[in-house]
């Protein structure tokens, strides 16, 4: 029992402590733009998203895309999922001054992975942007996208660089900092798989581009479309591309409560995408196989290992070695420590800079395995409600 013990708790580990020695060791190259010789091609693009009130953004939003400098055709395909606010109205004032915005009311609630399938077949674009309501694109994020891909042809999927805005004001307060860690690695380790294996492990939802045979409808309920299209393209052998250049800005929220219910609804969407995939793994050339291990289903697994190694300690009958009870004591305070943090029974060691990063990743690895219940317990209709942002 030990010796499986200690070998769920080291797997546990590996995404926190192997697998970023080895991306660390890896090095990062980033793919030159420079390498482009000639002018790209320009595709017909159909930037799609779903929007329930988020009239706080909307306006905003749709003036960056109207930004874009890309050359080539853009159009935007918005649907309302039976929005109670302003938002609506924001979306007829811009589709009536701008033909290039279209919108849509959905007839029910339907959750965005049913708007997008959705919007895909109103949409006309050789390329599809996805994207949500809260991201700002830079002016020319479009444009660097469709480049990563003419460098790629092999790339039908392609993701962006997703960074944090709003933290100048957010210092010391809130979770945004930690947030902000948590997807500056994210950044980092896309571009290092990218530029090692040719395909990154997944993009974000908030800015990632696919081409249009390449998008597959995404079953009902599905929270984490984005994965659930990149992935089923590195299943078919194609690559997941990723560009360090095609930048956007995501609101953060500083709210502990709601975001961690979100994750909760992110870990949830995960499982659904295990679920689904996990009998065509073998389907992965070798080393996307062993990034989506490293990177991906041992972090998802983690709390499930952590809590499977305490349980077995807990077999009436069995000694253990001195070195493993003290594995099994730490292991076990610490989920225990993060149960009370969860509780807010020690909000007060939040504000002590060196626990902080350490609280938000044992909160994280709770919401994995809250996630993971929630998906035992059966399929959902997949809407959401927006988390509340620095800019609300």
């Amino acid at each position: 029992m030990e010796a499986i013990a200690l070998i769920f708790w080291g797997l546990a580990l590996v995404p926190y402590s192997l697998f970023p020695l080895v991306l660390k060791a890896l090095g990062q190259k980033p793919k030159s733009l420079e390498e482009a010789k000639q002018q790209p091609k320009l595709p017909r693009v159909s930037v799609v998203f779903a929007a329930y009130n988020e009239e706080a953004n909307l306006a905003r939003m749709l003036d960056h895309l109207l930004a874009q400098d890309y050359p080539g055709e853009l159009e935007v395909w918005v649907g309302s999922d039976q929005s109670t606010d302003r938002s609506d109205e924001v979306l007829s004032q811009y589709s009536a001054k701008h033909p290039s915005i279209h919108w849509i009311r959905m007839e029910q609630r339907s959750g965005k992975a049913q708007i997008i399938n959705r919007l895909v077949s109103e949409s006309k674009g050789d390329w599809l942007v996805g994207t949500d309501a809260n991201i700002l694109f830079a002016p020319d994020c479009i444009r660097q996208l469709l480049l990563e891909a003419e460098l790629n042809p092999k790339a039908t999927v392609v993701g962006g660089s997703l960074f944090y805005r709003g933290m100048g004001e957010s210092a010391g307060r809130g979770i945004a900092d930690q947030e902000r860690w948590y997807i500056n690695w994210e950044n980092f380790a896309k571009r290092v798989e990218y530029d090692r294996t040719g395909c990154a492990m997944g993009v974000e939802g908030g800015l990632y581009a696919i081409r249009r045979e390449a998008f597959r409808p995404i079953p009902f309920g599905t929270f984490m479309e984005d994965f659930y299209l990149s992935f089923s393209a590195m299943l078919r052998g194609e690559d997941v591309a990723w560009s360090i250049n095609a930048v956007a800005s995501e609101d953060v929220s500083h709210d502990r409560n709601p975001e961690f219910n979100r994750k909760v609804r992110i870990a949830h969407g995960n499982w659904q995408n295990i679920g689904r995939f996990i009998g065509s793994l073998h389907r992965l050339r070798l080393p996307v196989l062993l990034l989506f291990l490293g990177h991906k289903l041992l972090r998802w697994t983690a709390p499930l290992l952590v809590l499977g190694g305490i349980l077995l300690g807990l077999v009436p009958g069995q000694t253990w070695s001195e070195g493993g009870q003290i594995a099994w004591t730490l292991f076990a305070g610490l989920s225990a420590y993060t149960l009370a943090l969860r509780a807010f029974a020690l909000t007060p060691l939040d504000r002590v800079p060196g626990l902080r990063l350490l609280n938000h990743l044992l909160l994280m690895n709770l919401a994995l395995g809250l996630g993971f219940l929630r998906y035992l317990r059966g399929r959902t209709n997949g809407v959401w409600e927006p988390t509340p942002r620095t800019n609300e």
